[in-house]
Order: C-alpha cells, then sequence, then structure tokens
C-alpha cells in the first residue's frame, strides 16, 4: 500500500483456498481468508470485492457471505438460517468450516524467500 498507494482498491475473493475444497490444496479457514479483506479494509479506501474460484460450492456460498459481512465490519452467526438449500450445510450447519489435518508445507524460509522476492520486486 505504501508504494502504491492506490486511491481504490479491487480484491478478487476466489475461494479454492479453503479447507476442503475439491481441487484446491490449501487449508485455509473463512477467518483466515478473510484476513485479507480485513486488512485491506482498515486502509478506508474504496473497496470493490469480487468473488471467485472455488469448487466445493457451499463452501464459496459461505466465503462470500463472511467476507462480506468483514467488509462491512459486521458480525455474523455462526448458525446457518434454515433456508431453501438448508441441507446443503450439512452436517453441522454452521457458518464456519473447520480445518483440515493437511500438512502444511511451507517452511519459514520458504515464505521468507518469496517475501523477499515479492518486496525486491515492489521496490523496482
Amino acid at each position: 500500500m505504501e508504494v502504491y498507494r492506490p486511491s481504490a482498491v479491487v480484491l478478487q475473493c476466489g475461494a479454492d483456498s479453503l479447507a476442503g475444497d475439491r481441487l484446491g490444496c490449501f487449508n485455509l479457514s473463512l477467518k483466515g481468508h478473510a484476513e485479507c479483506v480485513d486488512f485491506i479494509r482498515r486502509y478506508n479506501l474504496p473497496l470493490l470485492l469480487l468473488g471467485g474460484g472455488g469448487y466445493t460450492i457451499r463452501n464459496v456460498a459461505r466465503c462470500w457471505t463472511y467476507e462480506t459481512a468483514v467488509a462491512l465490519n459486521c458480525d455474523i452467526a455462526n448458525e446457518l438460517p434454515y433456508n431453501d438449500y438448508f441441507e446443503y450445510y450439512g452436517p453441522d450447519f454452521k457458518l464456519h468450516i473447520s480445518p483440515t489435518n493437511m500438512t502444511n508445507q511451507n517452511t519459514p524460509e520458504y515464505l521468507n524467500k518469496i517475501k523477499a522476492r515479492l518486496f525486491e520486486n515492489l521496490r523496482l
């Protein structure tokens, strides 16, 4: 944000990095995924959120719902209200999804190397 100093931000919120995605191989919770939205929201700039990928549609809907609430700085209940599609959200019928026991293969060294490369690209 300090390098580009944007006057507005467009954030594409693809959900294929969530735990339980059929195609993605990441393991993010909704709260972890929404941290990016919250981080950008705190800059108090005009913000346009776009939905995006995800191959477990019930989790995509959960993600977009939760991230809309985060963008609006609103708390929402974890219990899902009854609706025509309620049965798709079983067996727990909750907004938040549980992470799996997938091993995190991102070592601190690897992440630091990526960050260093990113900051060098931004500097240039």
